[in-house]
């Protein structure tokens, strides 16, 4: 199993997991293709566990970021 990537898509700002020898993505959310190397990375993790808990946690600290602004 290969290491995971979690990155920005630039185009709406949807936060994804991915495998990290990925060079490009489509967004699970708008459905555009990005460069992954131009895009905002929020880290490379050892397995999709990891990965998948600091996205949830990444979301939910940017709704209530939002909440509370």
């Amino acid at each position: 199993m290969g290491k995971i990537r979690v990155a920005e898509c630039p185009n709406c700002g949807e936060i994804l997991a991915f495998y990290a020898n990925y060079k490009t993505k489509q967004c699970t959310r708008c459905g555009k293709r990005f460069d992954v190397l131009k895009s905002k990375i929020y880290g490379v993790f050892d397995n999709a566990l990891k990965a998948s808990e600091f996205v949830k946690k990444l979301k939910y600290s940017r709704k209530n970021a939002r909440k509370y602004s």
